[in-house]
Order: structure tokens, then sequence, then C-alpha cells
């Protein structure tokens, strides 16, 4: 899917940031749309579930403060571009492999030997203190999506 490279670059931004540039969300939802328009399978009913899917998925966290609307968003910018079960794949998956990601940098960053040799590091700012960058869990859940064909 053309969608990856963006998807990767939002995931990255967002690991990195806990932000999601609007100007993405708009470009990927502009994708989205194109992809949607060439293609058979994905008819208005199925938008219209994948909408409310997302929403459901995300809108919960942002009430509760634990994801920004800028998730929500790009929750809302991919909604087109998979089958509803799809789309629920690309968010478990995603947000399974995110924790799992997540609890190792916290590892890691914790090991003497990275305080030893990076004293000043982000050892005290590990990712489970910065939020939860729910960009980056689409991405490695639409990632893993798309390779394993799911």
């Amino acid at each position: 899917m053309c969608s990856l490279p963006l998807l990767l670059i939002i995931g990255y931004i967002d690991w990195r940031n806990r932000r999601i540039p609007n100007n993405w969300v708009v470009i990927l939802f502009g994708w989205a749309v194109f992809y949607t328009a060439l293609s058979p399978e994905i008819n208005l009913k199925l938008i219209g579930l994948n909408l409310v899917i997302g929403l459901a998925l995300t809108l919960p966290g942002y009430v509760k403060g634990i994801v920004g609307a800028g998730d929500v968003k790009l929750m809302i910018a991919i909604s087109p571009l998979w089958q509803p079960t799809q789309l629920l794949w690309v968010f478990s998956l995603g947000i399974i492999s995110l924790l799992f990601l997540m609890s190792l940098q916290h590892y890691i960053l914790k090991m003497p030997l990275i305080k030893t040799y990076y004293p000043d590091s982000q050892t005290s700012n590990t990712a489970f203190h910065r939020g939860v960058p729910l960009g980056s869990a689409i991405a490695i859940g639409a990632t893993l999506v798309t390779l394993l064909k799911i």
C-alpha cells in the first residue's frame, strides 16, 4: 500500500515529539480519498463503519487525555484505506507492538550500563512518562497488516 511511507513518517514524528503535524494528516487523508475513489471494494458504507470504529477506538482515550487530537485525526484519515476487520487489526497489532517497544525502551534505559555511559540521557523521561504515541502504533499496525497480508 502506497500510504505506508506516509504512515511511517507520521509514526516516527509521533514517537519523537508526541505530536502529529496536521499537514501530514491532510496529505494522508488526500491519498486515502484518492485510493478510495479508485478502489471498487471500498464503498461509502464501509467508510462510514470505519469512521465509527476509528472514533470508538480513539475518542475515549482523547477524552481521558491519554491520546491527542492528532491521533483521532489520523484514525479518521486512514479509515478509507482498509476493510473494517483490517482496521481493527491495524489498531490491535499496533497497540500490542507499541507496548512491547515502549517496554523494551524502558527496560534498556534502566540498565546500569546505559546509566553509566549516558547519565544525562532520557532515563528519567522514558516512553511511558511521555504518553502514548498512538500514531506510531497505527504506523506499526499498518505495516504489519500490509506485510502479513491480513
